[in-house]
């Protein structure tokens, strides 16, 4: 469990501050959604004293990050979040709480650098995942379909 996360309190919106790590996907309901991964997330409220409060964070990748263009590992983000309790596991076992942080907005790099565009079309979007993480997908027996490939292929050769 995220301890410090808790410890927040989920009364008020706060400022966070993160490095990109990568870019995946879950499947729900047997559509890919697209997620990408933060580390060293730290608190930065108060700017004087930023507080570390977890390793690591997956978050769906919204718009507001989608806005930022293609990351690079190690870039820096800002944003805003409220903590968020959840139910950790799946439904048919035992499931513990856990908490993250939800609802991220004012989304930004903290270096203010422009990054190219990534495709909003999610099948592309899922395509270019699917393709910078290929070799970890297959290691590890997960999907990397062509389809999804084949339709960021298109969408590059389109740009």
């Amino acid at each position: 469990m995220r301890k410090k996360v808790q410890q927040i309190g989920n009364q008020q919106r706060h400022r966070f501050r993160a490095k990109f790590c990568r870019l995946g996907y879950k499947v729900s309901y047997g559509h890919f959604k697209p997620t990408l991964l933060l580390t060293e997330v730290e608190l930065i409220d108060d700017m004087e004293k930023p507080q570390v409060v977890t390793s690591h964070l997956w978050f769906n990748y919204t718009t507001g990050f989608q806005r930022l263009g293609q990351l690079q590992p190690g870039d820096v983000i800002l944003f805003n979040a409220r903590v968020h309790q959840y139910r950790k596991g799946y439904f048919t076992a035992k499931q513990e709480v856990d908490y993250n942080l939800s609802h991220p907005s004012k989304v930004g790099l903290a270096s203010g650098q422009k990054r190219p565009l990534v495709p909003e079309d999610n099948v592309a979007l899922i395509g270019m995942i699917m393709m910078q993480n290929e070799d970890y997908y297959l290691a590890n027996d997960r999907p990397c379909e062509p389809f999804y490939v084949s339709r960021y292929q298109d969408w590059l050769q389109k740009g």
